[in-house]
């Protein structure tokens, strides 16, 4: 089942938490997977490309490199991210176009670079995150970044569908990832246990499992969607949350 055989995919941002864990599930189901990252080589047992994606000639020559190696490119998980939490009342210029760079050009660049490339059946998988959907206080500047992702990921599905290449998005909730436990873990850790509705952090390979689908043949009819993974957060209050809200 989804099987990836004879399929090249390229995972940004790959060296570490929900992309490192989709390289080695891609990897598994018979992709050749290219990990494009920052960090040094993860020694993965996948080919490795150093690439920013905030230079966007840096993912041209991702793409270029990928093609030349291996002849095509079917896949393209557009993960790379980065992270800040501030209150809009502290936003600042510099450090919201670093994120803009990153996260939501990144993202553009990484869905026209691969599409240009791509053959029908091509799939993209873009990940933007459950801050795009709902409020966090101090998330304000990540999570515009976010939200434009998703709406990318509409236009690109409308725009490449004629060519048989699909374009989904995913908006994972807090996954136990270097990123999302780099502040205040503990607190971190609590507040899933409130507030998502299975009481935990998501685990990076739950990810990477919603993604292998996304991009596996077997999702061959489905285009233009956002799916939250997010432990149930984004769906309702849990009882949890309403029992500490009662409490006296």
């Amino acid at each position: 089942m989804f099987d990836l055989t004879g399929k090249t995919a390229i995972v940004t941002g790959g060296a570490s938490g929900i992309g490192a864990a989709t390289a080695r599930r891609l990897k598994r189901a018979g992709a050749e997977v290219w990990v494009a990252d920052i960090a040094d080589d993860i020694g993965s047992g996948t080919h490795y490309r150093r690439t920013d994606v905030s230079r966007p000639e840096e993912i041209v020559s991702l793409c270029d490199a990928v093609c030349a190696h291996s002849g095509k490119l079917d896949i393209m998980v557009n993960n790379a991210a980065i992270a800040s939490g501030h209150l809009l009342a502290e936003a600042d210029p510099a450090r919201s176009e670093k994120l803009w760079r990153v996260n939501q050009l990144g993202t553009e660049i990484g869905i026209k670079e691969a599409a240009a490339r791509m053959p029908a059946g091509g799939a993209i998988v873009n990940i933007s995150s459950i801050t795009a959907v709902r409020g966090f206080v101090r998330w304000g500047e990540y999570s515009a970044t976010k939200g434009a992702i998703i709406a990318l990921t509409q236009t690109a599905a409308v725009e490449y569908g004629p060519q048989g290449i699909r374009v989904n998005c995913i908006c994972p909730g807090i996954i136990e990832t270097p990123l999302a436990m780099a502040e205040a873990p503990d607190m971190v850790a609590k507040n899933t246990a409130v507030f998502a509705l299975l009481g935990r952090l998501g685990k990076p390979e739950e990810l990477a499992a919603a993604i292998h689908f996304l991009v596996s043949d077997d999702a061959s009819y489905i285009t233009g969607q956002t799916l939250l993974v997010d432990g149930g957060w984004s769906t309702g209050t849990s009882l949890k949350a309403i029992e500490l809200a009662m409490a006296d």
